[in-house]
C-alpha cells in the first residue's frame, strides 16, 4: 500500500472518532473468543476490557457481538468489519515504526533518478554491490526535460550533469567524457584521442539536442566556429553506436563503448571535452546522513570503475 493510501486509512480513523485501543479490544476478543482470554493478552482486566468493546459498540450505535454460550461471538455486522479493524491495526503499527525511521534518519527505500545512460552504465552496477544491510533502492530514468529543484522533491538522490544551484546539496561523482566512438575498421582506431575539428570531417551519429552530450557538443563547436556537415540524430546512445558500428562514421556520446567499438576522446583547447556528472541531494532532507554514504560509495565506485577518468 502507498504511503497516500496508509495516511488515507489512518485519518479515516481520526474522522469516523474510532479509538484503535478500542478495535485493538474487539481483535482481540474476536480471536479469543472469550473476555477473559483477550484481556489476558492484552494484560489488563476483563472489566476494562467489557468498557472498551461497549463504548466501539455504543459510540457507534452497532452490536458487533452477541454471547454465544459461555462466550462471545461475531455478529454478521462484526464479521463484516472484523478485516477492516485488523487492517487499521497493522497500518497503525506500520505508521509508528515509519515514524520511528523518519525519527531516526533512517531509509528503507532509497530512491534514486538518473539520464539512462548513467542508470545502465552506473547507477544499476552500483546497486548490484550493495549489501543486505542497505536500505532497497528503486531507480527511475529521468525526463530529458529534469528540473533539479523538482527532483529533489521527490526523489532521494538526483544524478545528473547539470550545474547544480545553492538549493541543493551537490557531490560531483564523475567528470564524465563525451567520447567519439568508432568500429574497428575506421581509419581512427589505432588513436586514443582526436581533436574537436576533426568531426566535422566526419560522418556524425548524435543524440537529439536533449541530451546533455549533444549540447555539450554543439557549445564547443559553436565556441570555434565549426560546423558539421554529416549529421544522423537518434534518441539513444546504444543507437548511435550501432549505426556505426559496421564501420561507417562515428558516434559521439557518453555512452560506454558497446558493439565492439572504440572510444577515443575529443580534445578541445587541450582539454578533453567532458561534463561533470553530480549527485544533487535536498538540503534538509531527514537521511542527509545516510544518503551522504550512499553518495560517498557511489562516488568511490565511480573512481574504480573509471580509474583512468580521475
Amino acid at each position: 500500500m502507498s504511503n497516500r493510501s496508509r495516511t488515507y486509512q489512518l485519518c479515516l480513523a481520526c474522522m469516523t472518532g474510532l479509538d484503535l485501543s478500542h478495535v485493538h479490544a474487539f481483535v482481540a476478543v474476536a480471536d479469543a473468543g472469550s473476555v477473559s482470554e483477550a484481556a489476558d493478552q492484552l494484560s489488563i482486566t476483563q472489566p476494562a476490557l467489557t468498557r472498551r468493546l461497549q463504548k466501539l459498540q455504543r459510540d457507534h450505535e452497532i452490536q458487533l457481538l452477541e454471547r454465544r454460550g459461555p462466550g462471545l461471538a461475531l455478529t454478521s455486522a462484526g464479521r463484516a468489519f472484523l478485516p477492516t479493524a485488523r487492517h487499521l491495526l497493522r497500518e497503525h503499527d506500520q505508521a509508528g515504526h515509519h515514524l520511528a525511521y523518519l525519527r531516526d534518519g533512517t531509509l528503507r527505500e532509497l530512491s534514486v533518478v538518473a539520464p539512462g545512460t548513467t542508470l545502465i552504465d552506473i547507477i544499476i552496477p552500483f546497486v548490484a554491490t550493495l549489501g543486505p544491510d542497505r536500505p532497497r533502492t528503486s531507480v527511475t530514468e529521468a525526463a530529458l526535460d529534469l528540473r533539479i529543484r523538482e527532483a529533489v522533491e521527490t526523489h532521494d538522490v538526483v544524478i545528473f550533469p547539470a550545474e547544480p544551484d545553492d538549493t541543493v546539496t551537490s557531490t560531483e561523482l564523475l567528470n564524465l567524457p563525451v567520447w567519439a566512438h568508432v568500429a574497428s575498421t575506421h581509419r581512427w582506431a589505432s588513436r586514443t584521442e582526436i581533436e574537436l575539428a576533426e568531426l566535422t570531417e566526419e560522418s556524425l551519429s548524435v543524440p537529439t539536442r536533449n541530451f546533455a552530450a549533444r549540447r555539450k557538443l554543439d557549445a564547443a563547436l559553436e565556441l570555434e566556429n565549426l560546423v558539421l556537415h554529416q549529421v544522423q540524430e537518434t534518441n539513444s546512445g546504444q543507437v548511435a553506436q550501432a549505426l556505426v558500428a559496421t564501420g561507417g562514421g562515428v558516434a559521439v556520446v557518453t555512452d560506454d563503448p558497446a558493439f565492439g567499438l572504440k572510444p577515443l576522446r575529443i580534445i578541445h583547447r587541450g582539454q578533453p571535452l567532458s561534463m561533470e556528472l553530480c549527485a544533487m541531494v535536498k538540503p534538509d532532507h531527514y537521511a542527509r546522513r545516510e544518503i551522504a554514504e550512499f553518495v560517498h560509495q557511489l562516488a568511490v565506485f565511480c573512481t574504480q570503475k573509471y580509474p583512468s577518468l580521475d
